[in-house]
Order: structure tokens, then sequence, then C-alpha cells
């Protein structure tokens, strides 16, 4: 996700121009945090290896490198679906092959750049670092050495070349992209022919064949519904299925057993009395000086009825504003001891606080509010039974743990721990259900997985407070049901399968015979079909009247042309486009107007994927896909990647 915004980005120039005009601390932030998921934080002096997985000129993507970056986008992805995908899952949709042809991409550009002589100087990189505002010191505001290094050393752990690396090539980036988009406007005759093409409409007739226009299909022989079967065998396949008893120790189950202990409840009271309560909060005016004198100055001046904002400007100070703000809201801690010193109305003296010479008025002071303990005892005792429950839980799966190493038995251990048993019905690794049912807790099916027939897990945690174990009884291998147990299903099959294609191949003989000139209404009323005449209808809003196969068959053939197409398994349709009617003028210039900025973007993506295939062979970049598995821990002979979802990731990127 965060690679294709930045591609978006990269490619909008008019919010690429706003960008770069931008100093403001979050836009700075999130452009360096695109650096790193784009450029990678390669090592410089790594020296090239068959493990890594893009050599990209100088650019080097370790396997390192690359499970930090598949890190990254993986935690983002998971956070936006709200699902856990686990690597071997991500490896079969192909989703490493599209993380690291996007890396190679960008990695080429920036080394192709390189080699073209196109970069930054030292000082353009330097006074660039210099303007993120988390290097400033907090003192002086000003950019700190110390802090960089430091910065670097401990919460992004790269040297410094590497990260004057990353700015350099963002900076390149940015500057190329700049230069070769500025003004580029592509001619209106290319929006005027979009324009045209879309607006376009076409008058079609139809000829809808059903199974209500074929000889149903009868019982199939025996040889017939052999072959049938055997031709559908991997598809009649079913995955193995796993039966198992789970115990559970879910706080849930022992709430009902919880005794609230009053005086506990009031403990828990006087223990949370400060953080139910409401606490003392003042409004006052803080003046940062730069000395004792412009200090003493304005004091007298805030006393004397002058605003904070006059009496600071005189004096060469600036203020800060804490409107109805607790003690432990203040930045400087001795500032915070002088404000909640003061009466309403009264002004202190010079304060030395840890951040600077300050002078503090306190405007309005609100009194601390305690609230009563009935105002917020069901609250309490809510609380109060959710961690009872929870500890009741845990101690039970101390006596199930006990008793088994006891030498009792999976079954006797949960009876002495009095929890909850479970026997589930067999399931799929992806917790399906014969019924169509879904299991939904994945650590327990994963759990399940992981044991072999007779397998019986340690009590695991679940979250929230809740544990589980549990035994595997039953260990259903994958099989192909035999014939004669699924018999009625597999004759049903057939029949539906053989009045399909009867249904298509009336459709084709249609067809045939409209191609060699006779008349759609000779032919439909010979054959019984049903003629259903369509005018009018627009490529934006044909798919929601006739769908969007028969949508794409209308408007790609030639005027009086033939097609024919599938709507589902049991309708076919005959058609032939009668009328072909351009967009008015006017329509198509209006349309022009407001696809211009499409086209353009269009554009742009074009330049795009030419820069980038251009550099890619400029600088002979190589890409491994098994060193991008075994960068996630995989083996690339265990876990393979569905070929045709691999080359979608290539092509999706």
């Amino acid at each position: 996700m965060a690679l294709h915004l930045f591609k978006v980005a990269l490619f909008m120039i008019s919010s690429f121009r706003q960008f770069t005009k931008s100093l403001t601390f979050k836009i700075l932030m999130a452009a360096l945090i695109l650096s790193f998921a784009v450029f990678g934080m390669h090592d410089l002096f790594s020296s090239a290896s068959s493990r890594d997985v893009v050599d990209a000129g100088d650019r080097k993507t370790t396997t390192d490198d690359f499970r930090r970056q598949f890190d990254q986008w993986k935690t983002g992805a998971e956070q936006q679906s709200g699902q856990t995908l686990t690597y071997e899952d991500a490896v079969k949709q192909g989703l490493h092959v599209r993380i690291m042809e996007e890396l190679a991409d960008m990695d080429s550009v920036s080394a192709w750049l390189v080699k073209a002589g196109l970069r930054p100087s030292a000082k353009v990189v330097t006074d660039q670092i210099a303007k993120y505002p988390i290097f400033f010191d907090s003192i002086t505001g000003k950019f700190d050495k110390a802090k960089y290094q430091q910065e670097l050393a401990t919460q992004m752990k790269m040297s410094e070349t590497k990260f004057e690396q990353i700015i350099s090539d963002d900076i390149a980036n940015r500057q190329f992209i700049e230069a070769s988009v500025a003004g580029l406007k592509p001619p209106r005759i290319y929006a005027a022919m979009q324009s045209a093409f879309a607006s376009e409409t076409r008058d079609t007739t139809l000829l809808i064949v059903t199974p209500d226009n074929i000889e149903k299909p009868g019982q199939p022989t025996d040889a017939e519904l052999l072959k049938f079967y055997n031709d559908n065998k991997e598809r009649l396949r079913r995955p193995e299925l796993r039966q198992f008893t789970v115990v559970s120790f879910a706080p849930g189950d022992f709430a009902s057993k919880v005794t609230v202990d009053e005086a506990e409840l009031k403990k828990l009271y006087e223990f949370r009395r400060d953080t139910l309560s409401n606490p003392e909060t003042r409004t006052f005016v803080q003046v940062t000086v730069p000395d004792q004198k412009a200090a003493e100055a304005v004091a007298q001046a805030l006393r004397s009825g002058t605003d904070a904002q006059t009496a600071a400007k005189a004096n060469k100070g600036t203020v800060v504003t804490y409107d109805a703000k607790p003690k432990t809201a203040v930045a400087d801690a001795k500032v915070a001891d002088a404000a909640f010193a003061l009466k309403q109305g009264e002004v202190s003296g010079p304060v030395q606080g840890s951040l600077g010479l300050a002078v503090v008025k306190v405007s309005g002071i609100t009194a601390a509010s305690v609230t009563g303990f009935d105002t917020v005892r069901n609250q309490l005792e809510q609380e109060y039974k959710k961690d009872k429950a929870k500890d009741l839980a845990y101690k039970a799966s101390e006596v199930f743990e006990k008793e088994r190493s006891a030498g009792a038995d999976f079954m006797t251990a949960a009876q002495k721990a009095g929890v909850r048993v479970i026997n589930l019905p067999p399931m799929t690794a992806e917790g399906q259900m014969a019924n169509g049912q879904p299991f939904q807790y994945a650590p327990i099916l994963k759990a399940a997985f992981d044991q072999p027939k007779g397998g019986e897990t340690d009590v695991t945690e679940l979250g929230n407070g809740e544990y589980f174990a549990l035994r595997v009884n039953e260990v259903l291998p994958s099989e192909v049901p035999a014939l004669d147990k699924i018999k009625p299903q597999m004759i049903q099959a057939w029949q539906q399968k053989t009045a399909g294609d009867r249904v298509a191949a009336k459709g084709e003989e249609a067809a045939a015979r409209l191609r060699k000139g006779e008349s759609l209404e000779a032919v439909a009323s010979s054959m019984g079909l049903k003629v259903e005449p369509r005018a009018g209808l627009a490529r934006q809003t044909a798919p929601q009247q006739v769908g969007p196969e028969l949508t794409g068959r209308i408007f790609s053939a030639k005027a009086n042309e033939v097609f024919t197409a599938r709507l589902n398994e049991m309708v076919s349709v005959v058609g032939k486009v009668t009328t072909i009617h351009k967009g008015e003028a006017a329509a198509v210039n209006q349309a022009t107007a407001m696809t211009g900025q499409a086209v353009s973007y269009g554009l742009f993506q074009d330049l795009s994927f030419t820069v980038r295939k251009g550099a890619r062979a400029a600088v002979k970049t190589k890409t491994n896909a098994n060193a991008a598995v075994m960068a996630l821990g995989l083996n690339p002979a265990s876990v393979k990647s569905d070929d045709k979802t691999a080359e979608a990731g290539k092509a999706a990127k």
C-alpha cells in the first residue's frame, strides 16, 4: 500500500510541487518514511552475493534488507485489513514478488541516476537533513549534530553514510521527476479521442438462449458418468480435515463464580481515586524571556495590566498559553510549581525553569473535584469481576497443567480443573466445517494442524485473559470420494454441465446462421428464441444494464457484426450491433475538458513505466525470488507461489 501511494504521489506533479514546498514536520517525516520504504536501508559497502534479493548497479537489497521492508509492508497491510497475514500465505499469493519488483524498479532508477551523473552535492544533502525537526535541540530549536548521530544509532539503527545516501537518492529522484514532467501536457486530441470513444452509444439486438430452448438431459450412461467423474477428480478432492477437542479457560465461564468483596472494592476505589477524579486546572500565560532584566520588566508590565503579547514583544519574549490545564500538562515542571502556587490574578517573579527563564500570570483556577465511591461503584464492580474472572481462569489452567504433570489424561485433567470441554466437528486448516460454518480462532486452528493424531498441546494464551489446550482426535487425509458415495450429486452435476453445453451449442448454431445472412427474426422464429432489442447503450452504464461480459462484446464488435457471449453457465446470448452512434460534439467537448487531467496522469504513468524499464536495462538489474522467500524464513522448495499469481505480482507493479 505504501509503495502504491508513493507511486501515485510521485507522478501527480501538482501534489509533488506542493509537497516539495512544505517544511512541516509531518510531511517531511512522511517523505522520509516513504524513502525508507522505496529505497531501503542498504549497506553501501556490502559485497555482492547470490543471496541478494535485488542487485541493481551499486544498489543491493540483502535478505535482511528485504525482510525489514516486507515486515513494514506486512504490518501496514494487517492494520488496514484487520486480519493476520502469514509469510506462507503471502508467498503463495506472490506478494513477495510484487514487493521485490517494486524495490528493484526504484533502486534501478536511483542507480541509473548516479550512473548518469545526476546527484545532489554534499551541501544540498546536509542542508536537507538539517531541516528535520527530529534532529533539533529542544532548547535552541536548531539542528544538533550530536542528537542527529544519536537518533541514527538508537532509533533508526543505521550509519550516517546510509542515511545520507537515502536522502541523496530521494533528492535526485524528485529533481529528475520534476524536470521530466515540468510543462509536460498531452495534446488535446488525446483527451478528445478518449472522450469521443467514451461518448459513443450503440443499438443492438440480442437472441437469448436458455435451458427452455434445449432438450433436457436424461440420465447419463455409466461410461459417461465415469468419464465425467474422472475429468473432475481434482475438483472433487476434499482437503485434509482434523477433529479435535478444545479445553477452554475463558474468563466469561468464571464470571458467575466471582463474589464481590466490598472491602476490596473500596480499596480499588482508593487506589484509583486520583484517576477517577478531576484534578485542579489552571488557565495562565507563560512568558519566556532571554534574561533577568527582561523577566522583571515583563512581570511589572503584567501586574500593571498590560496584555501578555504586548509585554512579551517589548522584551523579546515568547508567550505560551495554558487553558484549563492540570499541573501534569505543563511542559516545564518548575513553571508548573510556580503557576499552581499563585492565586487567581497574581503574577510571579522571574522563574528559572528547566527550559529557560519565565514569568507566569494566572487568570483562572478550577478546583479539583473528587468522584464519590457510589458514583463509580458499578464501573469498579465490573472491572473487579473481570479481573477476578481472569484470575480464576488462569488458576484453572494451572490446575489443568498440574494434573497432567501428575499423570492425569487430557479429559480427567479438564474435569479436575472444572473447565469447559468443546468437541469440535472436523474442519479444514482454514476453519471450514462440513455445514459451511467457519471457525474463526486462527491460533487454535494453527495449533490443531501442528499436532499429529493424538497430539496434545500445552496451555496456550489466546488473548484477553483467555487460554486453551487441545487434543487432536482424528486426522482425515485429503481424498477424492468414491463415485458410488456421491453418485446422485455427480448425476445432477453431469446434467447441469450437459445442459450448459447444449445452451452454448445452440447459441453457436444461431450465430452461424446469422453470419450466413439469415435475419434475426427468421433465426429466432425457427429456433424458438426470444428477441430482445437494446437501444442507446452507453459504455459507462451498459454494465449495469446488460452485465460487464456482454458490454465488452457489444462495444468491441463492428457494425452488423455477430457476436456471442455467456451470461452464466445456463444462459447464452447471440447478438448483432445494428447502429453505432457517435457522441454529440458539445458533449464530447465537455468531456474532453473533464478528462484532460486523467489523460495527463496516464501519460505520467507511461513515462514512469518507460523510465523504470530503461533504468533496469541500463544497470542490468537482477532479482532473486528464492532469496526473497528465504529472507522470510521459508524454504523455496516447500513453499511455492501460484505461477499465475506470481506473474500477476510482477505485472501489478
